[in-house]
């Protein structure tokens, strides 16, 4: 009876991930387990010498931990940045986005969380700022589920912003995708641009394990892992580069 049921909740949750309903399947899997045991889980110092249990030191230690995440220095000589060739400016990219420009990004919005389409002022058109309030976040925090629970670097953080910042945000992304995608990027680069995902990436690794198998000939393989590599992206060599 319960192997049954199981099956059933099974195939319910994969006909969610079919769809791409996340967030039913995070629900069905909620009335699974039950919900999350929320807690405090204490943190180790920043020397590993002493074990924080109070909340006050908690926060602290975590904002330490993210201004150093956040505000790491690349270690990329600036002879290497000279030495990138500057690409041509695009100038509509600082063009203010027309209506259907954001209708679209309030679209890409994750389900029940889009706001009206206007959700954007006439202040950013007007003013060409951004308001402050569009690029605070709030940093959650999620453990990797590997490691030593006490340290920081064995968690991973999302900065979630208010719906509005992250219409903003979605047509400047929709923008770059575009832009980017005008020969600036090879082919291979896998993970992080649209219609490039991992899976494209794993399915070429089997073909070439594949090919080489029925060849009889060898295929070395190299696996890098770069400490925070997204967080620690030269800015300069960036903005020459796009």
């Amino acid at each position: 009876m319960q192997d049954a049921w199981m099956i059933r909740r099974a195939e319910e949750i994969q006909r969610y991930v079919d769809r791409n309903e996340m967030r039913n399947v995070f629900k069905a899997n909620k009335a699974i387990y039950g919900p999350c045991i929320k807690g405090t889980t204490p943190l180790l110092s920043t020397e590993k010498t002493t074990l924080l249990t109070e909340k006050l030191q908690i926060l602290k230690r975590w904002a330490e931990h993210f201004r150093s995440v956040l505000n790491c220095s690349s270690a990329i000589s600036d002879a290497v940045i000279d030495r990138l060739r500057q690409v041509d400016a695009n100038n509509d990219l600082h063009l203010p986005p027309a209506l259907p420009i954001t209708i679209w990004a309030v679209q890409q919005i994750s389900s029940g969380n889009s706001p009206r389409s206007d959700a954007i002022p006439p202040e950013v058109h007007k003013h060409g700022q951004v308001p402050q309030e569009f690029k605070d976040a709030t940093i959650v925090y999620l453990y990797k589920r590997k490691g030593n629970r006490q340290l920081c670097d064995n968690h991973r953080f999302i900065s979630m912003l208010n719906i509005a910042g992250k219409i903003f945000v979605r047509i400047i992304l929709n923008r770059l995708n575009g832009h980017l995608e005008q020969g600036l990027l090879p082919e291979r680069p896998y993970g992080f641009r649209r219609h490039h995902g991992t899976t494209d990436m794993i399915f070429d690794a089997r073909q070439l394990q594949e090919k080489c198998q029925e060849m009889r000939t060898h295929l070395y393989t190299t696996f890098v892992d770069l400490t925070k590599a997204f967080d620690t992206v030269n800015r300069d060599g960036l903005w020459k580069f796009i």
